[in-house]
């Protein structure tokens, strides 16, 4: 009768072991659902940081004759879908500035044109932005990257060899037909030349730009190097892909007279997916990235400031930058409606995530999986009102992302309660169990005695 009782006892503990289990593992269960809406959720951001960001260069005639004819362009920081929005605040210069000059590949310059520079004389230059930027997120699904255009122009532009792109290069075409295999798909070939440059790149430091061919000869370069090779195979493999030039910072709280390179290629459906592979951003972004250079100019080398000049001799005309980044105020963008409503939207994102993710530590998948779903459909919804504000600099949208997200905590609040109820009662069950079972035993053990 004891033994009975004892086996009784270990069959329903196994049960409610089973159940925890079973629970458990549903938490890592990805919840299907259909969206409601047929375009497709590219990417998130979320992380919204305000930051003032002051560009400073001194351009000095540190020769014993004079530069002539000097023509002066400094690239410029401008609103980038979806990273950053961007304000200029002021632009000081010892000498006039002339136009706004803008290139074939979507990038903008202030220019200078000046006559004479003497030994000794200067040119200082300050610019103050402030910007708002996100962390951003590609979600990329490779059954749905559409086929490319071959005859378009960006097709044919970013896929043809150029000066330290040289993705027609034997050795280069060589390695990319190994990388590929029998690969065809042109987001998870990215992806393998990716892993390939990591692992066979280490990072050095280089006085000047070597270029693909010589950072695989002898495997190493910074980041310029990183980003031609990544940029030689995806063009050697018929991807679409691209150098970017800027500026990249670790805190918002820094200074720093370096530029940084990363690289991007192109995804039909999807578009241009960023990839920094020595600081190991992929199809990710961080907000403490800014671009000056869009692409390779036609005209000019990657660089932060081009100078063209002609002097006797060659005057020795030096170039000292310092950019400088810190703390900024939403305050500053109170003119720019889009980028301060899509600040206090993002900004609200941080509660929505941390309920979603409590939601999901209950049960609610187990509990609620309407309401889960209905959850993670609304969240999705949300994602894709910020993806097509920003896209279309939509107001409305943006506007119905507000209430969106304020349906969404509400909503989350609602399920996270009714787990709550679900684990208390499951709680209370088990004690009524293990109380009965005491009780049992207790008597069991009575028994026994007479």
């Amino acid at each position: 009768m004891e033994k009975l009782s004892t086996w009784r006892f270990g069959k329903k503990k196994n049960l409610l072991v089973l159940f925890m289990i079973l629970l458990l593992f549903s938490l890592t269960l990805p919840l299907s659902h259909a969206s409601s809406n047929e375009e497709i959720l590219k990417y998130k951001i979320r992380s919204p940081m305000v930051s003032r960001v002051t560009h400073e260069i001194t351009i000095i005639n540190e020769g014993a004759f004079p530069a002539e004819n000097l023509n002066v362009w400094i690239p410029i920081i401008k609103n980038e879908t979806p990273y950053h929005f961007v304000l200029i605040e002021s632009i000081t210069s010892s000498r006039p500035y002339g136009n706004f000059e803008n290139d074939s590949s979507n990038n903008t310059y202030i220019f200078w044109k000046i006559d004479r520079i003497s030994p000794g004389k200067l040119l200082k230059v300050k610019i103050e932005y402030s910007i708002l930027s996100f962390h951003v997120q590609y979600l990329i699904n490779a059954d749905i990257v559409g086929e490319y255009s071959k005859e378009s122009r960006l097709y044919r532009n970013y896929t043809e060899s150029e000066k330290f792109i040289e993705s027609d290069d034997p050795i280069i075409m060589e390695t990319a037909k190994s990388i590929a295999g029998d690969e065809t798909n042109p987001h998870i070939l990215a992806l393998k030349i990716a892993d390939f440059v990591s692992k066979n790149l280490a990072y050095v430091a280089q006085d000047k730009e070597r270029g693909a061919v010589w950072a695989l000869e002898h495997g190493e370069g910074d980041c310029s190097e990183f980003s031609y090779l990544f940029t030689a195979l995806c063009r050697a493999c018929g991807i679409p892909a691209r150098v970017k030039a800027g500026v990249a910072f670790h805190s918002n709280a820094e200074e720093t007279s370096f530029g940084h390179m990363w690289a991007e290629y192109f995804l039909p459906n999807y578009g241009w997916i960023p990839i920094d592979l020595t600081w190991n951003q992929i199809c990710y972004q961080d907000s403490l990235h800014f671009s000056l250079l869009h692409s390779f100019p036609i005209r000019y080398p990657y660089d932060t400031v081009f100078i063209e000049c002609s002097a006797p001799f060659k005057a020795s005309i030096r170039l000292y930058q310092t950019i400088k980044i810190s703390p900024g105020s939403i305050a500053d963008f109170e003119g720019f409606t889009l980028a301060r409503l899509t600040y206090d939207v993002i900004s609200k994102a941080e509660t929505m995530e941390s309920l979603n993710f409590i939601a999901t530590l209950m049960g609610a998948r187990v509990f609620t999986p309407q309401d889960y779903a209905d959850l993670e459909a609304a969240i999705e919804e949300f994602d894709l009102m910020i993806q097509q504000s920003l896209e279309t600099d939509d107001l409305g949208r943006i506007q119905q992302a507000n209430l969106q997200i304020e349906h969404i905590i509400s909503l989350s609040e609602g399920v996270i309660f009714k787990c709550g109820i679900m684990l208390a009662l499951i709680v209370l069950i088990m004690i009524l169990i293990a109380y009965a079972l005491g009780l049992r035993r207790r008597r069991i053990e009575g028994e026994s005695t007479f």
